[in-house]
């Protein structure tokens, strides 16, 4: 396959692969797992705080205070903007942590993103345009929507939607594999150009977010296992979309958030065993 088709069909994979993540993930939750948790008001406040506000000012601090490119700074605040992670809960079961709030924040945050990226990224990069409404549109039909099919259909089906819960879980690993591929395939040279600066800032990110996240949890410690595991890891679909649609134009953003989204995910399992580790 030629360079040429791998880049103009990426694009459509990011969004496949986004839409795909999503509807997953509504066929994971229920209306009462998302709800129940929520009535924790002091814990709700303090993941909202953390993931929609701290966060991104940790990612827009580093991106000015380690050198590193333009589009690296970008990418770097554009992955920390994207809030909820789909697979959050399953790590902070892994690390005995509560689940249950976990799935409910997932909910809660990816609507949050749909409604906050596109009224910021104008702050992320002042030189680029961005149609706001166009993109809020986008973010609508390619997140809230799938997510809101998923649950609708769990909700009428129950059980019902195991199976198709498993094919689809499957093909959003599929298609993420693929789309990883296809972002190296098409942007080698710009991986190759990496800055040792770029790297140092998204280990710094995680520090601070993981960190962040574990203290702003609370007395128990369930909940603080949930929050910092909630508040690592982003959402990488959206970013990844985004980036390949919006800045299209300047391949380093997207680099820069698949990188971030490599490395969070791998120093996120770490965090997860030691964490489980700790729970013993």
């Amino acid at each position: 396959m030629s360079h040429q088709v791998l880049t103009q069909t990426l694009p459509f994979v990011a969004l496949t692969f986004l839409l795909t993540v999503m509807f997953s993930t509504g066929l994971d939750l229920t209306v009462r797992q998302i709800v129940e948790p929520l009535r924790n008001r002091r814990l709700l406040v303090s993941s909202l705080v953390v993931n929609v506000v701290l966060i991104p000012l940790f990612a827009f601090a580093i991106s000015r205070v380690i050198p590193m490119g333009e589009a690296m700074q970008i990418g770097i605040v554009l992955y920390a903007l994207g809030a909820g992670t789909e697979t959050g809960p399953k790590l902070v079961q892994v690390a005995k942590g509560n689940a249950g709030f976990a799935v409910a924040l997932l909910a809660l945050l990816a609507l949050i993103t749909v409604v906050f990226l596109p009224s910021v990224i104008s702050l992320v990069a002042p030189d680029v345009h961005v149609e706001r409404a166009t993109l809020l549109l986008k973010l609508l039909a390619t997140v809230a929507l799938p997510l809101g099919v998923g649950v609708m259909l769990r909700s009428w089906r129950g059980g019902g939607v195991q199976r198709l819960s498993v094919v689809m879980h499957r093909a959003a690993l599929t298609l993420l594999a693929v789309f990883i591929l296809q972002v190296v395939a098409v942007n080698y040279t710009a991986i190759l150009e990496v800055e040792a600066g770029a790297m140092i800032g998204g280990l710094l990110f995680f520090v601070l977010a993981v960190s962040t996240g574990y203290l702003a949890g609370g007395p128990r410690p369930e909940n603080r296992r949930a929050l910092a595991l909630m508040s690592c890891i982003r959402n990488a679909p959206v970013g990844m979309a985004i980036a390949s649609q919006v800045f299209a134009h300047d391949p380093g953003v997207l680099v820069m958030v698949t990188m971030m989204a490599v490395m969070t995910a791998v120093l996120g399992l770490f965090a997860t065993f030691a964490l489980n580790r700790i729970a013993r």
